[in-house]
């Protein structure tokens, strides 16, 4: 079904919304996500968002090999675990 607004066509699940932000926004003052027990501004602000893109990576990749691994004890075929995206 196709809905029209203000002529132009509108498909059901479509957004124009822009997409989520995945890197967390961080305060100067706040703990350095990476571990180190310094405050972001004095341990990775230099590198910017660069480096809490990074994370933001490192961690879907250890999220997407947990939820394939649980795929793989539930019985999930080899080629729909290959084939999903998250």
């Amino acid at each position: 079904m196709v809905m029209k607004r203000h002529s132009k066509v509108v498909w059901p699940g479509f957004s124009n919304a822009p997409a989520p932000r995945h890197a967390a926004k961080i305060g100067r003052n706040e703990p350095c996500p990476c571990g180190s027990g310094k405050k972001y501004k004095q341990c990775h602000a230099a590198e910017g968002d660069e480096f809490l893109k990074k994370l933001a990576r490192e961690h879907e990749k250890e999220h997407l090999a947990q939820v394939r691994k649980e795929m793989k004890e539930a019985g999930v075929p080899w080629w729909r675990r290959l084939l999903m995206r998250l």
